[in-house]
Protein backbone atom coordinates (compact mmCIF):
# COMPACT_ATOMS: atom_id res chain seq x y z
CA UNK A 1 0.00 0.00 0.00
CA UNK A 2 1.24 3.48 -0.57
CA UNK A 3 0.17 6.73 1.06
CA UNK A 4 0.57 10.11 -0.58
CA UNK A 5 -0.62 13.21 1.37
CA UNK A 6 -1.26 16.29 -1.13
CA UNK A 7 -4.23 18.42 -1.71
CA UNK A 8 -7.11 18.41 -3.69
CA UNK A 9 -7.74 21.06 -6.72
CA UNK A 10 -9.84 22.91 -3.80
CA UNK A 11 -6.91 22.99 -1.64
CA UNK A 12 -8.51 20.82 1.12
CA UNK A 13 -6.04 17.99 2.46
CA UNK A 14 -6.21 14.79 1.09
CA UNK A 15 -4.83 11.56 1.66
CA UNK A 16 -5.18 9.26 -1.23
CA UNK A 17 -4.53 5.16 -1.03
CA UNK A 18 -3.17 3.19 -3.82
CA UNK A 19 -2.72 -0.84 -3.78
CA UNK A 20 -4.91 -1.64 -0.66
CA UNK A 21 -5.49 -4.98 -0.24
CA UNK A 22 -7.67 -4.46 3.10
CA UNK A 23 -9.94 -1.55 3.83
CA UNK A 24 -8.62 -2.36 7.75
CA UNK A 25 -5.30 -1.32 6.19
CA UNK A 26 -6.44 2.51 5.56
CA UNK A 27 -8.09 2.50 8.94
CA UNK A 28 -5.04 1.02 10.58
CA UNK A 29 -2.79 3.99 8.98
CA UNK A 30 -5.26 6.39 9.58
CA UNK A 31 -5.62 5.58 13.44
CA UNK A 32 -1.91 5.74 13.79
CA UNK A 33 -0.52 8.74 12.02
CA UNK A 34 -3.55 10.93 12.73
CA UNK A 35 -4.71 9.57 16.56
CA UNK A 36 -8.54 8.68 15.89
CA UNK A 37 -9.35 12.06 13.94
CA UNK A 38 -12.84 12.28 11.96
CA UNK A 39 -12.87 11.69 8.16
CA UNK A 40 -14.32 11.23 5.51
CA UNK A 41 -13.89 8.08 2.88
CA UNK A 42 -14.73 8.46 -0.50
CA UNK A 43 -15.46 5.11 -1.90
CA UNK A 44 -15.75 5.37 -5.97
CA UNK A 45 -17.03 2.61 -7.45
CA UNK A 46 -18.00 4.23 -11.13
CA UNK A 47 -14.94 3.24 -12.30
CA UNK A 48 -15.85 -0.39 -11.66
CA UNK A 49 -18.77 0.04 -13.67
CA UNK A 50 -16.96 1.26 -17.01
CA UNK A 51 -14.29 -1.86 -16.51
CA UNK A 52 -11.41 0.67 -15.44
CA UNK A 53 -10.42 -0.87 -12.06
CA UNK A 54 -8.80 1.65 -9.70
CA UNK A 55 -7.92 0.38 -6.27
CA UNK A 56 -7.20 4.39 -4.81
CA UNK A 57 -8.79 5.39 -1.80
CA UNK A 58 -9.49 9.18 -1.11
CA UNK A 59 -9.83 10.40 2.11
CA UNK A 60 -10.54 14.25 3.52
CA UNK A 61 -10.92 15.91 6.79
CA UNK A 62 -14.50 16.07 7.38
CA UNK A 63 -14.22 19.32 9.07
CA UNK A 64 -13.31 20.75 5.36
CA UNK A 65 -16.03 18.50 3.96
CA UNK A 66 -18.12 20.18 6.24
CA UNK A 67 -17.39 23.61 5.60
CA UNK A 68 -17.74 23.41 1.81
CA UNK A 69 -21.07 21.77 2.09
CA UNK A 70 -22.14 24.28 4.53
CA UNK A 71 -21.11 26.97 2.25
CA UNK A 72 -22.95 25.50 -1.29
CA UNK A 73 -26.48 24.98 1.36
CA UNK A 74 -25.70 28.66 1.75
CA UNK A 75 -25.37 28.69 5.89
CA UNK A 76 -22.40 30.54 7.65
CA UNK A 77 -20.84 30.04 10.92
CA UNK A 78 -22.13 32.06 13.82
CA UNK A 79 -19.96 31.05 16.93
CA UNK A 80 -20.47 27.60 17.20
CA UNK A 81 -23.74 27.11 15.38
CA UNK A 82 -24.60 27.49 11.39
CA UNK A 83 -27.14 29.97 10.74
CA UNK A 84 -28.59 30.49 7.19
CA UNK A 85 -27.38 33.70 5.44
Amino acid sequence: MKVKETEDKYNRALIVFTGVKKFSEVYDWLFEHYNGYKFGIVIDVSGTERGAEDNSIYVNFLDELQEEVNYHCDYVRDGMIYRKR
